[in-house]
């Protein structure tokens, strides 16, 4: 298993090429550089390509045949102009044998790995459904092009726009959730699903990128949470929407998977079984969250002996930008060690003001 490590960089408020560029002159040589996820908020879905298409450029011009792959994810930073996430594996480790469209086969002793960049459909003008499809045919053919089954995936990034957005009684993510759940009903899923975050943007679409592990020697375990129904498990009465499936169809993740020694931390909200928590403030929803991470990565519930596990990486999605400082405070105050950023975006419930994702080394 790759020992895939993430650095957080900021660019100051500037133009979107300044700030790619600012981003990139900062990027070390700390090993394969595999990819790039960058963090802003375009005006619309025509700026949306326009910067896409110009991080693509930029990254090619810098790095040449050996680009990384890369992500636009349409969500402001709330501490910066820009932010992004780097994704480093020592050279070491594993070999990048492949460099497809939109992913990066690697090979080492024991396993094989894809890495995705941003997954996009076709056209941003569809439905979400017909986004979602789109994206997951995609997914689909570079799984079987390389010699995985859907069932290999094991984190999964999922962005929708306006994602609690309704129209003509049909909810965004539910539409995006019967999509997914459509794709996964081919796979038999023996060890769990993928973790997984499924978070909305300001613009953009829908965009997807995954992991994907196969090999013997993996260490690859889903992770409940005693605090939580398994999101797969939901009743009806936490989804929203009109659906074409004869019920609404669940949000198909895990809470985590430890794959490695690193624990996949899906994203995580103040919710308790399968209902939010009566909790009108984002800080107070923030220590929740937190809490319910705690529990998720103790020790004692994980698969594996172990002593600790220590946060390598979080992500901290908040709702509204008024409440971002006090959720900033908090954060800084009570893990000041860990690395993190801020963005904000729209949570899967309209009662949801947090969400907070990322990695723990075990």
């Amino acid at each position: 298993m790759t020992d895939k490590k993430q650095k957080i960089f900021f660019a100051a408020k500037g133009t979107f090429d300044e700030m790619c560029r600012d981003i990139l002159m900062q990027v070390g040589d700390e090993g394969t550089i595999l990819k790039i996820t960058v963090f802003n908020a375009p005006a619309d879905n025509h700026e949306y390509m326009g910067n896409l298409s110009l991080l693509r450029k930029l990254v090619a011009e810098k790095f040449g045949y050996n680009a990384p792959l890369t992500a636009y994810v349409a969500q402001p930073c709330v501490t910066a102009g820009l932010a992004a996430e780097v994704t480093y594996a020592p050279e070491d480790e594993s070999v990048v044998c492949k460099r497809g469209d939109g992913y990066i086969l690697l090979r080492s002793a024991g396993f094989c790995e894809l890495v995705s960049g941003g997954i996009i459909p076709d056209s941003l003008s569809g439905s979400i459904r017909e986004q979602s499809e789109d994206i997951f045919a995609k997914i689909g053919r570079i799984l079987s092009d390389n010699g995985f089954s859907t069932d290999d995936i094991y984190r999964q990034w999922n962005y929708i726009e306006q994602i609690t957005s309704m129209h003509g009684g049909r909810q965004n993510y539910q539409e995006f959730n019967d999509a997914r759940s459509r794709f996964y009903g081919s796979a038999q899923w023996g060890n769990g699903y993928p973790a997984a975050t499924g978070i909305g943007t300001f613009c953009g679409g829908v965009m997807v990128e995954f992991y994907a592990v196969k090999g013997a020697r993996v260490v690859n375990h889903a992770i409940d949470n005693p605090l939580q129904t398994s999101a797969h498990s939901y009743s009806q009465k936490v989804l929203t929407g009109i659906s074409d499936e004869p019920e609404r169809t669940t949000p198909k993740f895990e809470r985590a998977r430890l794959v490695g020694d690193t624990v996949y931390i899906s994203g995580t909200a103040a919710i308790k079984g399968e209902d939010s928590l009566a909790i009108d403030n984002a800080v107070q929803q923030t220590a929740e969250t937190m809490q319910i991470i705690k529990c998720l990565t103790s020790p004692d519930n994980l698969p594996v002996k172990c002593e600790n596990s220590t946060y390598t990486l979080l992500r901290v999605y908040i709702k509204n930008v008024s409440e971002s400082d006090g959720v900033v405070a908090y954060m800084n105050e009570n893990y000041p060690d860990t690395p993190k950023h801020y963005l904000i975006a729209d949570v899967c419930r309209p009662e949801l003001l947090v969400e907070i994702e990322g990695t723990a080394a075990v």
